[in-house]
């Protein structure tokens, strides 16, 4: 495959690190100093995954220098809250036979490429598995809860190519699968985060400790009971099928693996970063808005974030370009 890794940080590195190794044409499209390490020292990949250094690759900071057609497959790996520009610089190189991809935290992301590119040529991925950047040029994974799923939108999108992408992914070391219920699968991702993220954020504590007291665990109640109503109005189909039923599955199966984890969100706060709130339990509180859902605890959450990052001299409007998801 010819890829493109739009805003190539942490997550975006080690994708396209990997695809690099096996063989595939990747570009990363990113910002120094990390992009400037890896061109002239190669990518470094770490952790539970292994030691890799990598170096078949091209990278680019600017994509005005990149030409339509020369990609199959565009990957968006930038921070949510970015998306719309960077599909705003990736729009000139897609042709017919480019898929893009939203591998992105959060709702909303895949709306806006198929704004841009239609929803047959739109991909949506959630991925479950974390990055860091312990220093330019090395990406050390961290964590997986479970394999990356691919999926489309739209019945005309080519859907055993993007099977095919899914297998060469997993073939490649990073552990992929195929889906028919990406929404599904995505609003899976979204309640776990909405119900964590936000609260290990503003308490400083790791997810484990979230279970703790019964202040936290009627708030994460909330969180998932307000989710579950807007999906419900929105004729999403969530699975587990009840509220009840995801929270039990939150507190008693995917806690306890991650119990000593802490949200990216948190590392926002301590370097000062814009937040993916607006992505998370933000967007909750627009879809409430437009379906006439009461929505009070999201809408909390999302103010104290909020405030928070002004607290710490990160305007909410803030703009960051080439950002990379955490």
């Amino acid at each position: 495959m010819r890829v493109l890794i739009m805003g190539a940080g942490a997550i975006g590195s080690v994708v396209g690190g990997f695809l690099a190794k096996a063989g595939h044409q990747v570009t990363l499209a990113g910002r120094d100093p990390h992009m400037a390490a890896a061109r002239d020292r190669g990518l470094r990949i770490t952790g539970i995954w292994g030691s890799h250094h990598i170096s078949a690759f091209s990278v680019a900071t600017d994509v005005a220098d990149l030409r339509r057609g020369d990609f199959d497959l565009i990957l968006i790996t930038v921070k949510s809250y970015d998306t719309r520009d960077a599909v705003r610089l990736i729009v000139p190189l897609v042709d017919e036979n480019t898929l893009v991809c939203s591998y992105q935290n959060g709702l909303g992301n895949a709306e806006i490429i198929a704004e841009a590119v239609g929803w047959e040529q739109t991909v949506g991925a959630r991925a479950i598995f974390g990055v860091r950047i312990p220093e330019p040029g090395v990406a050390e994974v961290t964590v997986i809860a479970n394999p990356t799923a691919l999926g489309v939108y739209d019945p005309a999108a080519p859907t055993d190519r993007v099977r095919e992408i899914a297998g060469l992914m997993d073939a490649a070391g990073l552990p992929s699968v195929y889906t028919d219920e990406i929404a599904t699968v995505l609003w899976g991702k979204v309640a776990y985060n909405c119900a964590l993220n936000p609260l290990s954020a503003l308490l400083d504590v790791p997810y484990g400790a979230l279970l703790d007291t019964e202040y936290t665990r009627s708030i994460m109640r909330e969180i998932i009971t307000e989710l579950y109503a807007v999906g419900k109005a929105m004729d999403v189909p969530l699975k587990p099928a009840t509220p009840e039923e995801y929270i039990r599955l939150l507190f008693d199966v995917l806690i306890p693996p991650t119990a000593s984890h802490y949200a990216s969100m948190r590392e926002d706060f301590r370097h000062r970063r814009r937040t993916e709130i607006d992505a998370l339990n933000g967007a909750i509180c627009r879809y409430a808005a437009q379906y006439g859902v009461a929505c009070p605890t999201n809408a909390v959450l999302t103010r104290l974030i909020h405030a928070r990052e002004r607290v710490l001299g990160v305007p909410s409007d803030e703009c960051r370009g080439m950002s990379t998801q955490g």
